[in-house]
């Protein structure tokens, strides 16, 4: 009797069936795909490192793409400095040829038109020259002062929020004197190079409100009138505060009560200093304040040539004020009562120094002339003074003074804050500074008023053509360096790029010959099972047949 209990040769045959289908699709995936790694399944350990790969070489991509924008960003700084100086160099022949002193005044109108035109295409340069919406030349701050005690600049909104009075030009400097009580503030340097300054504040009226330098400079003051008494950026000053203010390239002439910053002060005077100050008079004269009566001055210092016949001093001629954390360097000349901080002195000092050189008859010395109350830490240097006496302080070698103030003794002008605005490149693939390149590619310019009326003043705006030329050529070059490095990195990221996708590829990428093989091998078994199960399924039909 004839008994079938299962078609054991098409159980055999599907099982090979199945196998040859597999490996025919997975043949076909990879030789479409070209990876031999498609699924975790395929290769779970090298999965996993191929998917690590892969995110690694996406970010090597995206820095790719960062280095290129920032040497576009470059590209477009250099191109628009090219134009600058260019123009530039056009205003210095046209300058050039305007201090020939061989032009009248329409040929010198003619030159001042051009350049007119050409300054204010370098401002507009300066103003929109931008890559992203990023103006690439005003991230430069301008150079803050010298100054003991660090300035924390307010910003306009800031300045107006309390209450300030904006100032950014000589005329609206001068324009203190017509709201002595105001409270005022600088947003920027001023140059008074050439103007006639009406000193702030009289005995009538004085200043009494408040100005706060912001940590800005005003330069190149001039006053000579050696009839006049109270001169200086302030004439007189009463109950006023004055703070954050730096005076450079100051020249005054006058006859009472004179200094770079006040003539007659009273308030308080903070952080603020005066240098290459040449300063002169009869009585009462000082590199930063004349003669001082009232509240204190702290935080100050003066590098100035002062001189007169009595009263005088580096940095005050006469002072009823409290004096701290200040010095003076320079020199001090008078017949008669001078020193190298304080001419005469009512006050109390502390924590204050001289390095003066003092030539004086009678009442010299070399921190104060008379008088003074020294609470502690005063000194003056007997080489630099050739003082070997003083009203009051400690007479030190200069050795000996340079020891206290690097050793923070005494006060010193601050190393000067990083003025630029870096900009950053993220040139890798993590947060290590190594993936980081920072550059200063930010620059601002300001081309100054240039005056050729007259072929002198033609000649005085060589100068200033030739400081500006001197800092953008400085300034392609910072941009050059920039260039270089960032090309450089480039490079190298697309040195990284090739290894990972190497190293990726022989990790992931399929043999498409070796594919190739499998699909035709796959192919033929697949159709010698489907003919094997053909007969394998003819064997049991027979067997029906015979019942």
């Amino acid at each position: 009797m004839l008994s079938i209990n299962t078609n054991l040769g098409a159980f055999i045959v599907q099982s090979s069936l199945n196998v040859s289908t597999n490996g025919l699709n997975q043949a076909i995936e990879r030789m479409s795909t070209g990876f031999k790694i498609n699924h975790a399944k395929d290769n779970a350990a090298n999965y996993s490192i191929n998917t690590k790969l892969s995110s690694k070489l996406s970010s090597y991509e995206v820095a790719q793409d960062n280095v290129s924008m920032g040497l576009d960003m470059v590209m477009t700084a250099m191109d628009s400095l090219e134009l600058i100086s260019s123009h530039l160099s056009r205003m210095r022949d046209l300058v050039e040829q305007a201090a020939n002193g061989t032009y009248g005044e329409s040929s010198l109108q003619a030159i001042q038109s051009e350049i007119n035109v050409r300054s204010d295409e370098i401002n507009r340069l300066v103003t929109n020259t931008e890559f992203n919406n990023l103006n690439l030349f005003e991230g430069e701050p301008e150079e803050m002062g010298d100054f003991i005690a660090r300035v924390d600049r307010l910003t306009e909104d800031e300045a107006i929020a309390q209450g300030y009075t904006i100032i950014t030009t000589a005329d609206e400097l001068q324009a203190m004197q017509d709201n002595l009580s105001g409270k005022y503030i600088l947003m920027n340097n001023i140059d008074l190079e050439g103007y006639d300054w009406t000193p702030v504040g009289t005995a009538a009226n004085p200043f009494l409100g408040e100005f706060n330098g912001n940590g800005y400079v005003i330069s190149n003051l001039k006053i000579i009138k050696p009839d006049e008494n109270n001169l200086g950026v302030f004439g007189y000053t009463g109950t006023s505060s004055i703070s954050n203010l730096g005076l450079e390239n100051i020249e005054i002439n006058g006859k009472d009560h004179c200094g770079s910053l006040v003539g007659h002060g009273g308030g308080t005077v903070k952080n603020c200093y005066s240098t290459n100050a040449v300063i002169s008079g009869r009585h009462i004269i000082g590199g930063l304040i004349g003669w001082d009566f009232t509240n204190s001055i702290s935080f100050c210092y003066s590098n100035s040539d002062v001189s007169g016949n009595g009263y005088v001093g580096a940095l005050l001629g006469e002072s009823y004020n409290s004096v701290d954390n200040c010095f003076a360097v320079g020199s001090v000349t008078s017949p008669w009562l001078a020193g190298g901080l304080i001419g005469k002195c009512y006050s109390k000092i502390s924590n204050s120094y001289a390095a003066a050189k003092v030539s004086c008859n009678n009442d010299g010395g070399g921190l104060v002339g008379s008088a003074g109350q020294d609470l502690g830490n005063c000194y003056w240097d007997i080489d630099e003074s050739s003082q070997v006496t003083s009203a009051c302080g400690t007479g030190v070698t200069t050795d000996e003074l340079e020891a206290l103030i690097e050793t923070g003794i005494l006060p010193s002008i601050l190393e000067p804050e990083n003025k630029y605005y870096p900009t950053v490149f993220q040139a890798g693939i993590d947060s290590s500074s190594s993936s980081k390149i920072s550059l200063n590619i930010s620059f601002a310019l300001t081309v100054p008023k240039i005056n050729l009326s007259t072929s002198e003043n033609a000649r005085n705006s060589l100068e200033k053509i030739d400081e500006l030329i001197k800092r953008v050529n400085a300034k392609q070059t910072e941009y050059g360096a920039a260039h270089n490095r960032l090309e450089s990195a480039l490079e190298s990221i697309g040195v990284s790029i090739d290894n990972l996708t190497s190293t990726q590829s022989t990790i992931r990428d399929a043999d498409i010959a070796e594919e190739s093989s499998a699909y035709i091998r796959n192919q033929i078994l697949q159709q010698a099972a489907m003919t094997l199960m053909a007969t394998a399924n003819q064997t049991p039909e027979l067997a029906l047949q015979l019942l």
